[in-house]
């Protein structure tokens, strides 16, 4: 999303706005960041968290603002652009990509010393490394699918979260746009909200 605001001045009304939200929220800033957790209690293995950064626009960036948040006043003051991402926490992360590299390197190794075992006639006795690394590289991205599944509730309040904290910093904030969220993505939930 684009807003009239330098960045600075965008990151100090989301700081206030998430101070004035108090312990109902789950939102912490760093700089030009702003990570957004699901309460601790309802936390999971496959949580995810939406990462967000806030960067200011070149002066040719202005053609992305939408015109009912620019004035003649705004014309000459700096813009920003918000940036959002949804992702595991990065200790789950890293260990999933941690597994994909122990597989990948289980699969290749296995394929080393099966290809050496056959080119010198040997019997063929790594090959069970084979089927082993691809079934779990099977099961982890299998594993993704489903925690995408189960988390997609929080990802909605997570974004919900998000756009409360904008509405509060930015009272014109373009929240109800969506950007990504197709009709047929959004809940009953956003599209009532996207009606007042």
């Amino acid at each position: 999303m684009d807003f009239p605001l330098p960045s600075k001045e965008l990151m100090g009304r989301v700081r206030h706005a998430i101070a004035s939200l108090g312990a109902s929220t789950r939102a912490v800033t760093a700089g030009t960041c702003v990570e957004i957790a699901p309460p601790k209690d309802e936390t999971r293995f496959w949580s995810p968290h939406l990462s967000v950064q806030v960067s200011d626009l070149p002066e040719s960036g202005h053609d992305h603002v939408s015109s009912a948040l620019v004035s003649s006043e705004d014309s000459l003051a700096g813009r920003s652009q918000l940036f959002g991402r949804f992702s595991p926490r990065p200790e789950i992360w890293t260990f999933c990509m941690f597994l994909y590299f122990a597989l990948g390197l289980l699969f290749c190794g296995g394929l080393l010393v099966v290809y050496v075992q056959w080119s010198l006639g040997r019997a063929i006795s790594a090959v069970w490394a084979l089927p082993i690394a691809i079934l779990g590289i099977l099961g982890l991205h299998i594993a993704s699918w489903i925690g995408q599944g189960l988390s997609k509730h929080q990802m909605i309040e997570l974004r919900e979260q998000l756009d409360q904290i904008l509405e509060l910093a930015v009272p014109s904030s373009p929240t109800g746009e969506r950007p990504g969220l197709s009709s047929e993505v959004q809940t009953s939930t956003m599209q009532a909200e996207m009606t007042r």
